[in-house]
């Protein structure tokens, strides 16, 4: 979002469930753990990526490394590995311990 934020969306009951002060910058992509739901990854032009717990929303940890803004991120079927490209024209492969 161009706010920065991250807005989490039950859409059954159209309501807002939690809005996150995320990054700062605009935030680029927000990918949910595909098999277990466990977590959230989101990625900015702020140069970095963060995961969050999707139980309270908390910040689980930040990942740095990217010199320009993060253009996209994926999470790997496993769990245990994100993927990231950003403008630097660069991808970085985070494995198990991100």
């Amino acid at each position: 979002s161009g706010d920065h934020s991250v807005r989490v969306y039950d859409i059954r009951q159209l309501k807002c469930l939690s809005l996150i002060p995320a990054h700062s910058s605009l935030v680029s992509q927000v990918k949910f753990s595909p098999a277990s739901g466990e977590y959230m990854v989101t990625g900015s032009f702020d140069k970095t990526i963060k995961i969050w717990s999707s139980r309270d929303f908390s910040l689980l940890k930040t990942l740095q490394g990217h010199e320009g803004k993060v253009m996209g991120i994926d999470i790997g079927r496993s769990e245990k590995t994100i993927v990231s490209c950003g403008y630097d024209r660069t991808w970085k492969l985070w494995g198990p311990d991100f």
